[in-house]
Order: structure tokens, then C-alpha cells, then sequence
């Protein structure tokens, strides 16, 4: 970008386009006050870049710096994010085990509640079983029992018609 120098400082004062303007303007005479004046104001001018780029520097600086603790910042919440996350994953890993003792559980209580309950099966067909053959043997008993006392009163019977018979003879 090439400067140019702003003509109205030199005492020329066109706004217009015209064929003069593209002729180069002449030469005007240049005062020694002009020059000083001139020479304070790039001095001036060159104080503020100056400033400027200090400014400018000193911006830079902050800038990084503030760069370096967000990068901090930023690493620090990653660790920790890190961190929650690991204790997370072990905490998951802890609660899924846990469950996995649970259901293991259940399921050794499922069968042995199936075992348990198979066997009050066969213990409650072994008593109806026991109740159905004691049930029998009570018919049988008592069925006995009739005979036998069938058996003495026809001994008794007999044992009195031997006596009649004894004493009748």
C-alpha cells in the first residue's frame, strides 16, 4: 500500500476532479515554521505509534497469557473430567457386578425353592400315599378284628356246647 500525503496540509485545496488535477500540482514554497510544524506533528505521530505498538505488545502479552490459563484451565477440567469419568465407569462396573450377584442370587433361591418344592411334592404324595395304606390296614384290622371276634364267639360257643355235652354225658 503506497502512502500518500494528504494534499490539504500543503495549502492545496481541491475537491474537484478536473485536467489540472491529473498534472502534477506545483511546488509550493515551503516555510521553515511549515517544516517544524510539520516535523513536530511526525514526531507526535510517531510517539503515538510507538505507544501504540506498545500497547499493542502489551495486549499480545495478555493475550497469551490469558491463552496459557484457559489451556490450564481447560487441562484441569479435562483431568477431572477424566477422573469423573474413570470412578464413573468403575462405579457402573461395581453396581452391574453387584446386580450380576443379585440375579445369581434369585436364580440359586428359584431353584431352590423348585427343589423345596419338589420335595413337599413327594413328601405330600408319601403321606397321602402313607394315609391311603394306613387307611387300608385300618379296614384290615378291623376286618380281622370282626373275625376274631366272630372266632371267639363261635369259641365260646363251641366251649359251652363242649361243657353242655360233658355235663350231659
Amino acid at each position: 500500500m503506497a502512502r500518500e500525503l494528504n494534499r490539504e496540509l500543503f495549502g492545496n485545496h481541491r475537491l474537484g476532479y478536473d485536467e489540472d488535477a491529473l498534472l502534477p500540482a506545483p511546488q509550493p514554497a515551503v516555510k521553515n515554521e511549515d517544516v517544524r510544524v510539520l516535523h513536530l506533528h511526525i514526531e507526535t505521530l510517531s510517539k503515538r505509534l510507538k505507544e501504540f505498538e506498545s500497547r499493542i505488545e502489551k495486549m499480545h502479552t495478555k493475550v497469551e497469557e490469558v491463552v496459557t490459563q484457559n489451556r490450564q484451565r481447560f487441562e484441569r477440567v479435562q483431568a477431572t473430567f477424566k477422573n469423573q469419568t474413570e470412578m464413573l465407569q468403575s462405579a457402573m462396573g461395581d453396581v452391574h457386578n453387584k446386580i450380576a450377584q443379585v440375579v445369581s442370587r434369585l436364580n440359586e433361591r428359584k431353584i431352590s425353592e423348585g427343589v423345596v418344592k419338589e420335595m413337599v411334592d413327594r413328601h405330600g404324595q408319601v403321606v397321602q400315599s402313607f394315609e391311603t395304606r394306613l387307611q387300608q390296614f385300618q379296614k384290615v384290622m378291623s376286618d380281622q378284628e370282626l373275625q376274631l371276634m366272630h372266632a371267639r364267639s363261635e369259641l365260646k360257643t363251641a366251649l359251652h356246647e363242649l361243657e353242655r355235652l360233658k355235663k350231659g354225658t
